[in-house]
């Protein structure tokens, strides 16, 4: 699997535990960063709003394997990435290619 250049690079240390989780995941061939913002393909935010407790919410963009179903990959990057950080935030996957 490749790293995503913001995975490299990136200085908060759950954003690095989320990608290097989503990394060893099967199925998964790279972060991507297709969508994102400042071209990261993981994002971990604080969500505040007076109808849920606030939580976190963790964004990934990944690219799969196409001997791999993509939503059954997409399933295990969520649970990689909820066990990767000790809040079980929740997490949205998007699959921006299939290679």
């Amino acid at each position: 699997a490749q790293r995503a250049p913001d995975a490299e690079r990136t200085t908060d240390p759950d954003e690095a535990a989320v990608a290097a989780a989503v990394l060893t995941v099967a199925g998964v061939t790279r972060l991507t960063a297709a969508f994102g913002d400042r071209g990261h393909a993981v994002r971990v935010q604080r969500r505040e709003s007076d109808a849920a407790l606030p939580h976190r919410h963790v964004y990934v963009e990944v690219a799969t394997d196409s001997g791999h179903r993509a939503t059954e990959v997409a399933q295990r990057v969520r649970a990689a990435v909820r066990d990767a950080l000790e809040d079980r935030p929740t997490v949205a996957v998007l699959v921006t290619g299939v290679e």
